[in-house]
C-alpha cells in the first residue's frame, strides 16, 4: 500500500528539479536565440511566477494561449468591458511582445474608452497618459522599427490631446505643458543645453528627457529644422516628432502614407494653434471679472493640478503665423510623395492658403498676406475671384458666424492686433471700430455655442485677449 503510494507520489516529486533544470536550460537557449537571431520574440522579464511557469512548459505553444486570450479580449471589447479587456491585453503584449495590434487597442481603450468614464478632469489625463505610456514606454521599445506604434503615439498626441473633442482637453494641453517646460523653456529647444549639458541641473535635466520621454536631442533638432519654429510644450509638436521618427523607419507605402499625413495634419493644426501663452488669474481679477468668466475659472481651477493654486496660471493657445511658410511645403511635399491622392491633398492645400491670407491680413502683415493670396491664386485659378481686400472683407462676415474656436481667436487677436496699432497712429475711430466689431464677433460667437460648451471650446475674455496681444507686441 505504501509502495503504491510512493509510486504516485514520485512524479509530482520529479517535477519540481524538473521544472528547475529546465530554467536552468532555458536561460542559456535564449540567450542562443538571441545572438543568433533565431526569433524575434524576447525573452520575458518580470513576469508574474505563473505566466513565467506557464511559457516555461508551453514554450511556441504561448501563441496558441495569445490568439484564445485575444479572442476571449475581443469579445470583452464588443460588450464594453473595457477594464478587464485592459488586463487581458497586457497578458497578451507579454506573450507576445511582437504582436502589435493588443499594444494598438490596448492604448486605444485606456485613452479613450476608459479616460471618458471619469467625470473628473484629472482622473482622465491619469489614463491619458497611461496610454501614452503604454506606447511608448512598452510598445515601441518591444518594437523599435515598427511604423504603426509610432503611428498610433502620434494620433494620440495630435488628436485626444491636441483636438478639442474632448471636454478635457484643456487639462491634458496644460498638465502636458507643464510637463514640458523644464525642458523646453519657453517652448524653444535650447540644443546645446539638451545635447552636451554642463551643469549637473542641465545633465539630470537631459537624461530625464532620453529615459522618461525617450526624446533624442538629435531627432528634436531635425524636427525643428524641417518644421520650425515650433511650440514644444503642445501636443501637436510631438505628434509631428513621434511621426517624423517613424517614418525614417517605415519601408512600406501605405505606412509612409499614414506617417506622413499625422505630420502635414498636426502643422496645420500648429498653424491655427500652435503658440502657447500662459497667464497669471490673481484674486483682484476673478473680483472685477464677469459671471462667464468666473464660471469658467471655478470649473478649471476645480480640476486639482490643472492649475497651480499658488501661480494660478492658465494656459491658452493662439495662432503661430511663423511657421505658415513650413506648412505650405509641407503640403507641397505631401502631393509629390502622394500622387494618387494629389487633388484630395490640393483641396486642403487650397484651403489652408485661403486662411492663411485671411490670418495674415487681420494679423496687420499685409505684404505677406499679399504674397500668399498672389500665390494661391497662380496655383489655383479658381480659389479666389476678387481683390485682397474685398476677399478678406468676404471672409469676415463668413467668419462672423463661424463656430470654430481655433478661427475665431485667430479672427479676434488680428483684429485686436489692428486696434492696437490704429491707437499707436493717432486713429482712435478706427481702433474703437475694430474693437466693437471684436465684441460682437465674441458675444455670437458665446450664444452659438450655449452655456454648456463653454469649458470646452469657450474663448478668454476680451481683456485677457487684449492683455496676451498687448504681451506679444511688447515682446
Amino acid at each position: 500500500m505504501r509502495t503504491g503510494r510512493m509510486h504516485r507520489l514520485l512524479p509530482a516529486i520529479l517535477v519540481v528539479p524538473c521544472l528547475f533544470l529546465s530554467g536552468l536550460v532555458q536561460n542559456r537557449l535564449n540567450q542562443e536565440r538571441k545572438e543568433r537571431e533565431l526569433t524575434h520574440l524576447p525573452v520575458l522579464d518580470n513576469a508574474p511566477p505563473g505566466l513565467v511557469i506557464t511559457t516555461q512548459v508551453l514554450g511556441g505553444f504561448r501563441g496558441i494561449i495569445a490568439n484564445l486570450i485575444w479572442i476571449r479580449a475581443s469579445r470583452m471589447q464588443d460588450e464594453g468591458r473595457y477594464f478587464e479587456m485592459v488586463q487581458l491585453s497586457d497578458l497578451i503584449t507579454r506573450l507576445q511582445p511582437r504582436f502589435v495590434t493588443p499594444w494598438i487597442h490596448s492604448a486605444w481603450n485606456l485613452s479613450y474608452n476608459i479616460s471618458v468614464k471619469f467625470p473628473d478632469h484629472q482622473d482622465r489625463w491619469k489614463w491619458v497618459q497611461h496610454g501614452i505610456r503604454l506606447l511608448r514606454d512598452e510598445g515601441i521599445p518591444n518594437n523599435p522599427d515598427e511604423p504603426l506604434l509610432y503611428r498610433e503615439l502620434a494620433w494620440h498626441f495630435q488628436h485626444k490631446m491636441g483636438d478639442n473633442m474632448d471636454d478635457a482637453h484643456r487639462t491634458y494641453k496644460m498638465e502636458w505643458a507643464r510637463l514640458m517646460e523644464p525642458f523646453f523653456e519657453d517652448g524653444s529647444p535650447d540644443f546645446e543645453a539638451l545635447s552636451r549639458p554642463g551643469t549637473p541641473e542641465g545633465i539630470e535635466r537631459a537624461r530625464e528627457l532620453r529615459e522618461n520621454y525617450k526624446m533624442d536631442p538629435a531627432v528634436i533638432r531635425e524636427v525643428e529644422e524641417n518644421y520650425g519654429p515650433l511650440e514644444w510644450r503642445l501636443p501637436e509638436t510631438h505628434s509631428i516628432y513621434w511621426a517624423h521618427r517613424g517614418l525614417a523607419l517605415s519601408r512600406r507605402e501605405d505606412q509612409n502614407m499614414t506617417l506622413r499625413r499625422s505630420i502635414y495634419q498636426s502643422m496645420q493644426k500648429a498653424f491655427f494653434r500652435g503658440r502657447l501663452v500662459r497667464y497669471r488669474v490673481a484674486p483682484e481679477d476673478e473680483e472685477r471679472a464677469g459671471d462667464r468668466t468666473r464660471r469658467y475659472l471655478d470649473s478649471v481651477l476645480a480640476h486639482g493640478d490643472l492649475i497651480d493654486f499658488q501661480r494660478r496660471v492658465i494656459y491658452e493657445t493662439y495662432p503661430n503665423l511663423e511657421i505658415t511658410e513650413r506648412v505650405n511645403q509641407t503640403y507641397l511635399r505631401q502631393m509629390e510623395e502622394e500622387p494618387d491622392l494629389r487633388e484630395h491633398i490640393g483641396n486642403g492645400h487650397k484651403n489652408f492658403l485661403r486662411s492663411a491670407v485671411y490670418f495674415l491680413y487681420t494679423n496687420n502683415r499685409e505684404d505677406e498676406a499679399a504674397h500668399y493670396f498672389d500665390y494661391c491664386r497662380r496655383l489655383y485659378p479658381d480659389s479666389i475671384g476678387t481683390s485682397l481686400e474685398e476677399y478678406v472683407f468676404d471672409r469676415v462676415e463668413e467668419e462672423f458666424g463661424s463656430t470654430s474656436q481655433d478661427r475665431i481667436k485667430a479672427v479676434l487677436t488680428g483684429y485686436i492686433t489692428e486696434s492696437f496699432r490704429q491707437l499707436c497712429i493717432g486713429n482712435d475711430g478706427r481702433a474703437q471700430g475694430l474693437d466693437l466689431l471684436t465684441r460682437r464677433i465674441w458675444e455670437r460667437f458665446h450664444r452659438e455655442i450655449g452655456e454648456e460648451q463653454e469649458i470646452r471650446v469657450g474663448l478668454p475674455t476680451i481683456p485677457e485677449l487684449k492683455d496676451t496681444v498687448l504681451r506679444t507686441l511688447l515682446d
